[in-house]
């Protein structure tokens, strides 16, 4: 609905100025005659004009009533600023009120904490994301697959706060730890030392050899009744076996080696948009690692609703690395003696012993164990 303005026009040659308004296209209409002039109606918005075109024909002119949106609201639009203030605190509680403003997670362990954290972030769950049901509930799912040790998975939404809460899984019992589906196969060959059989059917005894890969405890057995039983069985075997471990290292390689050089890249994320800061220049590296870790932002303690995203690169170049027999002999035997430390199935050691062979690009290193081995195990 268009705003206009009823007017007089009072003396003047008022006739030729109503002519004159009407051949330059101003919209009059409602025209009554008065004792001293006329009254008429136009358009808000020509009326400032049509007033000051009415003193060259020695008119004057008085506003009789205003009508329209316009002049209903105009004292509302006299607060304009009270009024966006007032939009705006309801703009703020509708969206703020969805939107996560900090994301607290509660688990039994730092390590999945730090992976919880590092999932909800690479689901675009931060701090200044809005919260989104759908989104939140494939996250639950995709934690309780991912994560190790997870029992349970809650998250609940309230006050801009995203809580976490991680309970941890019910471990075996002891004694049901090393429980398997299937026969217990022998992991090494060797002389049984030691037979403890907890469940199942044992197809060996003390004091027999064995090769790799037989049936030590069968799954499956008869009963005295004549009924076929199965259960997971569950043994401890020790064995006196010889194992060997193998590294081959190489005299000369090429490899990619960190020259100390680093740009960082700063993003602030917020509602889904990434707001680059800082850009690195990394147009003449060749490779590069990349190092990225993200926070919520605060200001004196108070939480923000931003994210700020931070991406460390690590230039590198290609280097040359020779290294003679000697040298080459001292990391064949570190790595072998990782490798012995990282078997689970080793229980004690009788004696090791280390050998050497050497070509033309590399050598390698074998050591020689002499032990007890646990042979239900890998």
């Amino acid at each position: 609905m268009q705003s206009k303005v009823r007017f007089e026009i009072v003396s003047g040659l008022y006739c030729d100025f109503l002519n004159c308004l009407v051949e330059n296209g101003f919209y009059i209409s409602s025209v009554e005659n008065t004792a001293f002039g006329i009254k008429a109606v136009c358009l808000a918005a020509d009326y400032g004009t049509v007033a000051r075109m009415a003193k060259k024909f020695q008119c004057r002119t008085k506003i009789l009533g205003r009508k329209g949106i316009y002049f209903k609201i105009r004292k509302i639009l006299k607060r304009r600023g009270l009024v966006l203030g007032a939009v705006l605190v309801f703009v703020y509680l509708f969206v703020f009120s969805h939107m996560i403003w900090r994301i607290d997670v509660i688990s039994p362990s730092e390590n999945i904490t730090q992976d919880v954290y590092s999932m909800l972030y690479a689901g675009d769950i931060y701090a200044g994301s809005l919260f989104s049901q759908q989104k939140n509930s494939r996250m639950i799912q995709h934690i309780f697959m991912e994560v190790e040790n997870v029992g349970y998975v809650t998250m609940n939404f309230s006050k801009g706060i995203l809580t976490c809460k991680i309970d941890p899984a019910i471990n075996r019992l002891p004694y049901l730890q090393h429980s398997t589906s299937g026969n217990i196969v022998a992991t090494e060959s060797g002389v049984i030392e030691d037979l403890r059989v907890y469940k199942g059917f044992s197809q060996v005894q003390a004091g027999q050899s064995v090769y790799k890969g037989d049936v030590l405890v069968s799954a499956t057995y008869i009963d005295r009744n004549g009924t076929l039983q199965q259960v997971m069985p569950r043994a401890y075997i020790k064995a006196a076996c010889r194992r060997e471990y193998t590294a081959q290292i190489d005299f000369e390689k090429d490899v990619w080696i960190r020259t100390g050089q680093t740009q960082q890249q700063t993003v602030v994320k917020f509602m889904g948009k990434s707001v680059e800061i800082i850009q690195p220049d990394t147009e003449n590296w060749q490779r590069y690692d990349t190092e990225k870790t993200f926070e919520s932002a605060s200001f004196m303690g108070f939480c923000l609703p931003f994210t700020i995203e931070k991406t460390r690169f690590y230039n590198k170049e290609l280097m040359h690395i020779t290294r003679d027999q000697a040298t080459a002999y001292a990391a064949g035997v570190k790595a072998v003696e990782a490798m012995i430390k990282a078997d689970n199935a080793l229980i004690d050691i009788s004696e090791k012993c280390f050998s050497y062979t050497a070509d033309a690009d590399g050598a390698t290193v074998s050591c020689t164990v002499y032990g007890h081995y646990d042979i239900t195990r890998y």
